[in-house]
């Protein structure tokens, strides 16, 4: 049923269950679904501008993004166009500005924390100075990647000891490369909004148990 509706008219339903104080995680997936690949086009893109990222990142923003429009989007949205006023906005529209939004953010972050400071001995020209930090740079972030793999591979290891079911849908969804809800849940056996929800709250997990082995990094 859901699946027969336009965008318009699913995020519309989405709106109204959400009022009702209805469930809307269905609807919200299917939308989501439907979004994916555009959403990872727009990362790639910022990712392409700021030099910076991997294919895991897009995953990885675009659960940001819906976690984004839950929270505050789906308040913000009011169906007008902030370029065009007068003009209608399309959800989809609305959701990957907010996909644009969290790449920025990040990438912005991760450049500003990694760049070192051009030509602060007052030595070497402009070029050699860019060109030396961008080499430097690049070195830095390679071994960051590698040290960033072996740390997630530590906190999966600890949820699927800890939580063998949202493991289980994380490793279809990332790992064995079935990107649709609809596949996971049929090989899991669930609904497809039980696998959005596992995959949301494997990613939760992750997030929590990357931060703690990063602090136990630290303390070393």
């Amino acid at each position: 049923m859901l699946a027969q509706l336009s965008d318009d008219e699913l995020f519309s339903e989405l709106l109204r269950r959400r009022a009702a104080q209805e469930a809307f995680s269905d609807a919200l997936g299917v939308l989501c679904e439907r979004w994916r690949l555009a959403a990872y086009t727009v990362v790639r893109r910022i990712q392409a501008s700021y030099l910076r990222g991997s294919p895991d990142d897009q995953a990885d923003l675009f659960h940001d993004a819906v976690g984004k429009l839950i929270d505050r989007g789906l308040d913000q949205f009011h169906g007008v166009s902030e370029r065009l006023p007068g003009k209608a906005a399309a959800p989809k529209t609305f959701f990957l500005r907010i996909v644009k939004h969290a790449a920025i953010d990040r990438y912005r972050r991760h450049r500003e924390g990694l760049a070192p400071a051009a030509g602060e001995d007052g030595e070497g020209e402009p070029g050699e100075a860019a060109g030396a930090a961008r080499a430097v740079d690049a070195a830095r972030h390679r071994e960051e990647a590698r040290d960033a793999r072996d740390t997630y591979w530590r906190a999966y290891e600890r949820l699927s000891a800890e939580h063998p079911n949202e493991a289980s849908a994380w490793d279809l969804y990332h790992h064995q490369d079935v990107d649709d809800h609809a596949a996971c849940a049929k090989l899991l056996e669930i609904t497809v909004a039980n696998s959005y929800k596992r995959v949301s709250r494997a990613q939760a997990f992750l997030k929590l148990y990357l931060l703690e082995l990063r602090d136990e990094e630290n303390s070393r």
